[in-house]
């Protein structure tokens, strides 16, 4: 046995721990004026409320081992998640990252959660690929909006970063769209576009997005805004918010490639507290806790979910007498 589920047959001692050293969120204390709990003797820990893999993600991994388990000749053009021990267990099941269509003699393209062109799809039917579409389902919902907003003759304009996967896969689905993280230096290209369409990649900062909106719909006359922005993502940043504001201490645990494990680090900061971004708890820093704070721990999308049980309990190993506190 290997991977996450190893790993999950080793932590009934540590979440036995752990619940016994629990304690209740509502008894706390509220400092006048403040939405953080008043101080306390000792360290106090508290997961956000939601946890683990996305659903999407889910799919694309259970999806992946199946196909690994049955196949030799599976192969994937870049991560199907960004989670360095996600990659590992399904490379040393057999997973092959290829670059491109190219480097795939033969056999099964696994197309990974954050979508591809379909040009590129279209390109592996044509070479005799086999092709397991293991797509987010919301990022295809994207995908397809996009393609139809496009055909109507709108300006598509998809709010994201130009160089992550899923918005280049969208931006395959509409030829010419106009693709923006940031609020340009030469506004000319979105002040010409008309009957103006905007969708979003999926784990865009809510924020950002409405910031951008905002300016977009200030200058142009029709503008039609789709917040395809994740249910989980904001879910996620949601309750890391709220969180946040109630900590001195954020560790959000995710890849460091991963857009939206980066965006809660940010929205963790923007509220107040000190954010540290881990991959796994071996990143943990003994330097970045005095041993009398409140430590919140948050997960990215693409994050076992027992990585935050197994950050938790290194922190109880360092500090024994903290408290983990259970809303």
């Amino acid at each position: 046995m290997d991977g996450p589920s190893r790993h999950r047959d080793q932590r009934s001692e540590g979440r036995s721990l752990r619940k016994a050293r629990a304690g209740v969120m509502n008894n706390s204390t509220v400092e006048p004026g403040s939405h953080k709990p008043a101080a306390v003797k000792g360290m106090r820990i508290q997961k956000a409320r939601t946890q683990g893999f996305c659903f999407g993600v889910e799919l694309t991994y259970k999806k992946a081992l199946s196909e690994t388990a049955e196949r030799a000749d599976v192969y994937t053009m870049g991560n199907i998640v960004h989670n360095p021990l996600i990659v590992k267990e399904l490379d040393d099941k057999g997973l092959r990252n290829v670059d491109s269509l190219a480097d795939i003699p033969e056999g099964t393209l696994f197309v990974r959660a954050h979508g591809l062109p379909p040009q590129t799809i279209q390109e592996a039917e044509e070479k005799g690929l086999r092709v397991v579409d293991a797509t987010c389902p919301m990022v295809t919902r994207t995908q397809r909006l996009a393609k139809k907003l496009s055909e109507e003759g709108r300006s598509v304009v998809i709010l994201g970063d130009p160089n992550h996967p899923e918005v280049k896969g969208i931006a395959g689905h509409a030829p010419g769209a106009i693709v923006m993280n940031e609020w340009p230096e030469d506004e000319t290209e979105i002040r010409r576009a008309r009957r103006i369409a905007i969708v979003s990649q999926s784990t865009l900062n809510g924020d950002k997005f409405r910031e951008l909106v905002g300016r977009i719909a200030a200058m142009n006359y029709e503008v039609r805004v789709y917040n395809t922005i994740c249910s989980d993502t904001q879910g996620r940043q949601k309750s890391a918010r709220e969180l946040a504001r109630e900590v001195d201490v954020m560790v959000v645990i995710g890849g460091a490639k991963s857009a939206n494990t980066r965006h809660l680090a940010e929205l963790s900061e923007a509220e107040g507290a000190k954010a540290h971004l881990v991959e796994n708890p071996d990143e943990l820093k003994r330097e970045w806790f005095n041993g009398d704070e409140s430590v919140g721990i948050a997960t990215g999308a693409s994050t076992p979910g027992f990585l935050a049980d197994d950050v938790i309990d290194k922190l109880l190993n360092w500090f024994p007498e903290a408290e983990a506190v259970w809303a």
